[in-house]
């Protein structure tokens, strides 16, 4: 049974002091490049892109790494990636924030970016991490996560796909050093909603 508890998490990392909290803004801007070992097929017309066999995906600091990736470039130059796991080997989702040191890190079974709509759906198994300086800041866990970096929010939704037990959310978030805590830096703000959104439950 899936679980009720549906929820946007505003994290530490959602401050006033800071314009950008998701990633390298500039990011959408690079050129994407996709390479693997098992090979596969680009398509000219439709601008399609399908790849399996360690597959991996770079834009700028953004990396994704899965099993099998298709790549879809619309006509506003703009890309939706659908990338997909091995069984025992989830897809692995990382990048850089604007903020020197710090990093976002997540995988699950199935991972969907758009450049467009600058969102990123982790989907089965999910886990997302705020790295600072290697260590972790941050961790949320469910059946689904979607982060709008527009928004600066998480959407997490549980589910019989989720790591914890009974299909349950979690949300982990590590103290702060008080030395290197921004004075101005607000705190946490949980903010419950009835309906997970952008995207769908998982398939």
């Amino acid at each position: 049974m899936r679980s009720a508890w549906t929820g946007v998490v505003a994290l530490g990392l959602l401050t006033a002091a800071l314009s950008a909290v998701w990633a390298a803004q500039g990011d959408r801007t690079r050129p994407m490049a996709i390479e693997n070992e098992g090979g596969g097929v680009y398509n000219a017309q439709t601008r399609r892109t399908e790849f399996s066999g360690k597959v991996l995906l770079t834009q700028g600091t953004l990396q994704m790494r899965a099993n099998r990736l298709e790549a879809q470039q619309r006509d506003d130059g703009s890309v939706f990636v659908l990338a997909r796991g091995a069984p025992d080997e989830p897809v692995r989702f990382e990048q850089a924030r604007d903020v020197p040191g710090e990093r976002i890190a997540g995988q699950a079974e199935r991972i969907e970016y758009d450049s467009a709509a600058d969102t990123v759906r982790f989907v089965g198994g999910a886990t997302v991490r705020r790295l600072r300086q290697g260590q972790v800041a941050d961790e949320v866990t469910g059946a689904v996560i979607v982060y709008n970096s527009r928004a600066e929010t998480f959407a997490v939704e549980g589910g019989q796909t989720a790591p914890q037990p009974n299909g349950r959310v979690r949300v982990i978030l590590m103290p702060r050093d008080a030395a290197s805590a921004p004075a101005a830096e607000p705190g946490v703000r949980l903010q419950p909603t009835p309906a997970l959104s952008p995207g769908s439950a998982p398939r």
